[in-house]
């Protein structure tokens, strides 16, 4: 792969972004979507609990040698589960080895599952057990930057697994006290989010907290009450690993905080969510552009650049520039690692519409400019 980075150029009245690559199980809702490290492959989860893992090697070739034409997207693997599939994670040093080629996975009432993308067979499992010696349910998942560690957030606690060794934890922490004391991290922890140098982590009772290596807890603060919503479903780092992005259900904002001084947001960029599902964002490789899906089918690019982070008062964006990428909700979106190629799927459940759009995964070419890492 290429050693460029890319920057988003996408604005109104510019060159349009192209739709490369479409799936065509329009049947399926697809509740999120992440490339693979090495932009070969796409994971997507459904809400029939399935993990899609789709090939688009030979998609990212041909866009790579400047050919941009349209072509149909078919499932490589299929990963069906016996219960809810609440989470998963890539391997992030997944390259061209077949030994790197895997995925972790969390299903309800299941220990994780280290699995293998090519053979389908587990490779691994990890059980936690609570004090009444239950197998608890993982929440959230993701691996350290490193590839070394796994951490899962259960309902009251947070654990690390060595992914060299099966079994239980090698560290294992309550995120409160007790159910009554008003410590610690209250909630279901519903998100993980790793980098080279920290761990966050968010609940759906609002709150996100630092956590060392080992799991303890460095420090607790919640999402303000104008901007919170019923609970953080996605958390991301920025590119610079200084700014965590939360996003919660029920909320029109997505949040950010300086990890430098978390007494307050440092920004806010707005995004109509009045759902109780997760829709994700994602940022182009600079970091400057801020990438989010709308209930409407809309993909919004916003430049963080003209957040001005220093004034007094905390600085919100509104719809810039976006563009119709599906007819319905926009559940998943990812950012391609080394191309400026973004994949977004969309889909929700509707009750009273005889006739709602089709859902599908699509890959788009956005308009972009590179640089030297």
């Amino acid at each position: 792969m290429s050693s460029d980075r890319y920057l988003y150029e996408y604005t109104v009245g510019s060159q349009p972004i192209e739709c490369i690559a479409e799936s065509d199980e329009e049947c399926v809702i697809y509740r999120a979507v992440e490339w693979s490290p090495d932009g070969t492959m796409l994971a997507a989860s459904t809400d029939d609990s399935a993990l899609r893992i789709y090939d688009v090697n030979t998609q990212v070739t041909q866009y790579a040698s400047g050919e941009h034409s349209k072509s149909p997207l078919a499932t490589y693997t299929k990963f069906e589960h016996a219960g809810t599939l609440l989470g998963f994670a890539w391997y992030p040093h997944m390259n061209r080895d077949p030994a790197t080629n895997c995925f972790v996975e969390s299903v309800r009432d299941h220990p994780l599952h280290l699995r293998d993308t090519q053979t389908s067979k587990v490779r691994a499992s990890y059980s936690a057990y609570n004090e009444y010696d239950t197998l608890m349910s993982a929440t959230a998942v993701a691996f350290s930057h490193d590839g070394m560690s796994i951490y899962a957030g259960y309902a009251t606690h947070i654990g690390r697994f060595d992914v060299h060794r099966e079994g239980p934890p090698v560290d294992l922490s309550l995120t409160t006290p007790s159910r009554r004391s008003r410590d610690g991290l209250k909630g279901i922890v519903s998100c993980i989010a790793t980098n080279s140098t920290h761990i966050a982590s968010a609940t759906l009772s609002g709150q996100l907290a630092l956590h060392t290596p080992d799991t303890q807890i460095a420090c607790v603060w919640r999402v303000p009450i104008e901007y919170g919503g019923t609970g953080v479903t996605h958390l991301r780092w920025a590119p610079n690993n200084i700014h965590v992005w939360a996003a919660s259900r029920q909320s029109e904002f997505i949040v950010a905080w300086d990890i430098r001084d978390l007494r307050a947001p440092c920004a806010v960029v707005r995004r109509p969510g009045q759902t109780m599902q997760r829709m994700q964002f994602a940022f182009d490789a600079s970091g400057r552009h801020l990438v989010v899906g709308h209930m409407d089918g809309r993909v919004v690019f916003h430049d963080l650049n003209a957040l001005d982070c220093d004034q007094s008062d905390v600085p919100v964006q509104d719809d810039p520039n976006g563009v119709q990428a599906h007819g319905d909700l926009v559940a998943g979106i990812s950012s391609h690692p080394y191309y400026p190629l973004l994949a977004t799927a969309s889909g929700q459940r509707h009750f009273h519409d005889p006739n709602p759009a089709p859902n599908c995964l699509r890959v788009w070419s956005v308009p972009a400019q590179y640089y030297c890492a």
